[in-house]
């Protein structure tokens, strides 16, 4: 915290936090603010999860903010929100045009890039997820809970890039993040991409950023300044783009500090994810509160909706079933990593960027 507000100049900057990618969870705003309150900031709330607030409620909230604090969750569903409230914008001119920091964890990064490797799809990060209507034991859920893979989802474009938090570890579908992005970026090759270790952090102030990282943590940095599969080295942050030719992925290790241009390039393409559209269609936007769709023993299905739900299904596995097919035949780096995770994977950056 105290990093952040020494980006603003002020003693006291006013904070506004968005917990949409967390359904705006009153634990985890109290978690992340919790610093800030104690340096003696001003902190604001908008909560857009499932209300719709007016133009000038949202207005209000924007006004006199000094730092913007973007919640971690669910990346797909913060952006969509975000966009359908014309949330966007209001990011956008803060950070841009009025002077404004915004830091965030994980979705909080993502969502301020082209895009990202993200844990959309995974069912504990819905706000209702659907496992339990579905089939109410609780081995079974945890097969579905554990049934996921990262997908490529949107962000706002502010950062011209690719992006990976979390980069260093592996999540409970028992994949490494390092590997599936490299798989990932085969399949978006007209893309460059900045990933950032668990316990690492992109400062971006204007035309300049430096490294942040946290003392006697693991990461991907060997003693040499190369990558150490298995999070067997210490915190950092990485540029990555492929070799159009042999599919190689080219990874250089961020010095501690930079210029910004040197790090931020423009993609030559991009292209959406297929998967994104299934993600939407199992954690819909529905105005509904978390947990307020239960699974009842009385409950009977409608008969279209089951064949829908089915229909997805079939869906989801033809589509990894063609994508491991696709990818057999490539040579992808297969790293192993042990790692626990960090929430708050920080990113921070000044309204100085230049789009």
């Amino acid at each position: 915290a105290a990093e952040v507000v020494a980006l603003t100049n002020k003693s006291h900057p006013t904070l506004l936090y968005l917990g949409t990618a967390s359904y705006d969870n009153r634990t985890k705003l109290q978690y992340a603010t919790v610093n800030y309150s104690k340096l003696g900031c001003p902190i604001k709330v908008l909560d857009v999860s499932w209300k719709d607030p007016s133009e000038s409620e949202i207005n209000l909230a924007f006004d006199d903010v000094d730092v913007l604090l973007l919640a971690g969750g669910n990346t797909l569903f913060a952006v969509d929100r975000w966009t359908k409230l014309g949330l966007d914008s209001k990011i956008r001119t803060a950070i841009l045009e009025r002077d404004v920091v915004v830091a965030g964890g994980s979705a909080g990064f993502i969502s301020l890039c082209n895009g990202g490797h993200s844990d959309s799809m995974k069912p504990e990060s819905y706000k209702n997820p659907v496992g339990p209507l579905l089939n109410p034991i609780m081995d079974v859920r945890n097969a579905i809970d554990k049934s996921w893979e990262y997908i490529r989802v949107p962000g706002i474009g502010i950062i011209d890039s690719l992006c990976c938090p979390h980069y260093d570890t592996t999540q409970n579908n028992g994949v490494s993040r390092a590997a599936d992005f490299s798989n990932m970026m085969r399949r978006h090759l007209g893309e460059y991409a900045i990933a950032i270790d668990e316990w690492a952090a992109l400062v971006i102030e204007g035309d300049s950023y430096h490294v942040v990282s946290r003392a006697g943590r693991t990461g991907s940095v060997d003693p040499d300044g190369e990558f150490a599969e298995g999070s067997t080295g210490v915190p950092g942050v990485w540029a990555l783009s492929v070799d159009s030719q042999t599919g190689e992925i080219e990874r250089t290790l961020l010095p501690s500090e930079g210029l910004t241009a040197d790090i931020i390039r423009s993609p030559r393409w991009i292209v959406d994810d297929p998967m994104v559209t299934i993600a939407r269609a199992q954690n819909p936007d529905d105005g509904l509160t978390p947990g307020e769709f239960r699974f009842r023993p009385d409950w009977q299905p409608d008969p279209y909706a089951l064949v829908l739900a089915i229909s997805a299904m079939a869906g989801i596995v033809f589509f990894l079933w063609r994508r491991s097919k696709k990818t057999a035949t490539q040579s992808y780096e297969q790293i192993i990593v042990d790692c626990p995770e960090w929430e708050d994977n920080a990113f921070m950056t000044s309204s100085q960027i230049e789009e």
